[in-house]
């Protein structure tokens, strides 16, 4: 499986030679991946049906008027997760197999379907469908289709790239709790899943359509928009972009420690940071602080979590992606901390500064990742197996708090536990090693 159209220095045809004449839309005064860029961007912000900030919103709904218990809307959504966790696999696959822009198609079509489904619940089992659908196609696809896309238009920008990309999400989270409840008191809860989903199809469908193409290769151009230099010592075209690429397969991927470790390095980030966001105003109410202070907080992390991406994009140039990553873990830890030892707002503040920074640090790390070790040939592929332990993790998240208060009526132990957690994470990323070439004896494995 293979995104059409591309071709990789490990894996070269005939065809490496790019086509002479780009499509009309391609034929822009600037590299096209910009544009690809911004309709990623698109993408990334037109998640939030399917984010936890989106769904926070609807919880009372959901409780007073299915009459629910808070335990059985926040199991339903676990599982929901879980099976979204599961489902992105073969999203993944999928990507691979028909391409992005008819993947961003389907994925924003079914989550508006699914936040239509959300408008007609009245059951338990249907809430958990609607659960299901909206995590796989807005937690799941449409994060993971936008960063496949710009890892396969960019390589040596990609870093800066993916933190820009980043931004929708980031702009996202400030905008769409809003959005919901105002939509809640203006229609009710029913009518504003129904306009969640026609903002969705029209934010998307369009300009997914009309301006996504597969691979810079598919129009004629090179990654970053590099020139091709004249040959190599082989007589072939030469790309400044492809110098530092590797191209596994998935069952090269899959069988390899690497893959492993490094989704079990991506974990910690996923289920702390989850799992703090779900219980976060309970916990600063807990510490006596008043439930706008504490959902304050959440106003601080979102910028602080843009300066954050672009931060880890600005230093993955420089070092080695997996002693980052392996940094960011004492970020997670110290916000543990802060968290441990708030009773004033200023650490609130300060937690909030701390977390947000190291959230957006990880996640952009957690992007340029996969394909810096594994290329770009089997990306959609190799992702939708990396994302299935990221989700799961974010599904778990909550557990340890949820524990922790119920046997012992403090969350201390929960957060000693998430902890526990971050330095393991970290030793797991510099054991990944560096990037290098799939295994000598699987070179013939096939995808």
């Amino acid at each position: 499986m293979q995104w059409r159209g591309l071709h990789f220095s490990v894996v070269t045809t005939k065809n490496d030679t790019p086509s002479p004449s780009p499509p009309r839309v391609a034929r822009t005064p600037f590299y096209y991946g910009w544009v690809i860029l911004v309709i990623a961007a698109l993408g990334s912000f037109a998640s939030a049906p399917g984010q936890t900030f989106t769904f926070s919103v609807f919880q009372d709904s959901f409780i007073n008027d299915l009459n629910l218990s808070s335990t059985s809307v926040s199991t339903l959504y676990l599982f929901g997760s879980l099976t979204a966790a599961g489902m992105i696999i073969f999203v993944g696959r999928s990507l691979d197999r028909f391409g992005p822009r008819r993947m961003m198609v389907f994925a924003v079509v079914c989550l508006g379907l699914g936040a239509m489904w959300l408008s007609q619940v009245s059951a338990t089992w249907q809430l958990f469908v609607g659960f299901a659908i909206m995590r796989t196609m807005g937690q799941g696809a449409l994060s993971l289709i936008p960063a496949t896309m710009v890892s396969v238009w960019f390589v040596r920008k990609r870093p800066m790239a993916l933190a820009i990309m980043g931004l929708g999400g980031a702009v996202a989270s400030g905008i769409y709790p809003f959005y919901g409840a105002t939509l809640i008191d203006a229609f009710g809860w029913r009518t504003a899943w129904v306009v969640i989903a026609v903002t969705a199809w029209a934010l998307l469908i369009i300009p997914a359509i009309v301006f996504i193409r597969t691979s810079p290769e598919s129009i004629g151009l090179l990654p970053d928009g590099d020139k091709a230099k004249d040959s190599d010592d082989s007589g072939k075209p030469e790309r400044k972009s492809e110098a530092r690429e590797h191209s596994w397969t998935v069952k090269q991927a899959t069988r390899s420690r690497i893959l492993w470790l490094l989704i079990f390095a991506g974990s910690a980030q996923s289920l702390v940071g989850t799992g703090v966001a779900f219980q976060q105003v309970s916990i600063m109410t807990s510490k006596g602080l008043s439930i706008g202070a504490a959902a304050g907080v959440f106003g601080i992390m979102a910028p602080t979590a843009i300066a954050g991406q672009f931060i880890a994009g600005y230093l993955a140039n420089r070092f080695q992606v997996r002693y980052l990553i392996a940094v960011g873990q004492g970020g997670l830890v110290l916000a543990m901390i802060v968290l441990l030892n708030t009773g004033e707002l200023w650490h609130a503040y300060a937690y909030g500064v701390v977390l947000g920074l190291n959230q957006g640090f990880l996640m952009n790390l957690n992007q340029i990742v996969w394909p810096a070790y594994f290329g770009r040939k089997n990306l959609g592929s190799i992702k939708g197996v990396a994302n299935f332990g990221m989700m799961a993790s974010a599904a778990l998240g909550p557990l340890p708090l949820a524990l922790s208060i119920d046997q012992t009526g403090s969350y201390t132990i929960g957060l000693y536990a998430y902890m526990a957690l971050p330095p393991l994470c970290g030793l797991a990323a510099i054991l990944a090693g560096k990037p290098g070439r799939a295994p000598r004896s699987s070179l013939q494995t096939t995808s």
